[in-house]
């Protein structure tokens, strides 16, 4: 997943934006950011939709085997002055994003799973101290 971490440095340099302001954007202090980019910090499927709709691209830019690659043309005739890039993703990529999809789906059950076993749990103490107390 490092790869994921480089291309929001590239996509956030590329574009001359500071980690600050991005993390504005997204609603997260700097450092929160900052850890996410240098991959302190898991990146998760949400951020990465975050990121994807922020930057204008789909979210399997993370999973890229290949960086973008960045052009920096600002000549007289380009369109933009902070260059624009090229998605390099292929269908291995998909792939990718589906098994990552379906991981992420599995720990979100199995957390769900946890909470629903601890509610039961508090619920049983509960029934029981309440038996206790009618007696």
């Amino acid at each position: 997943m490092m790869k994921a971490q480089k291309i929001m440095r590239i996509l956030r340099e590329s574009r001359d934006y500071s980690q600050e302001y991005v993390a504005n954007i997204l609603e997260m202090n700097q450092k929160t950011y900052s850890n996410l980019e240098s991959g302190k910090t898991k990146l998760t499927l949400e951020r990465i939709n975050q990121l994807a709709e922020f930057y204008q691209v789909r979210p399997e830019y993370f999973l890229a085997d290949d960086l973008p690659v960045i052009n920096y043309n600002t000549g007289a005739k380009s369109n933009s002055n902070s260059g624009y890039i090229h998605n390099f993703i292929n269908d291995n990529n998909t792939e990718l994003l589906y098994e990552r999809l379906i991981f992420e789906k599995d720990q979100i059950i199995k957390e769900k799973d946890n909470q629903i076993n601890l509610l039961k749990d508090i619920i049983d103490s509960l029934k029981h101290e309440l038996s206790t107390l009618k007696k």
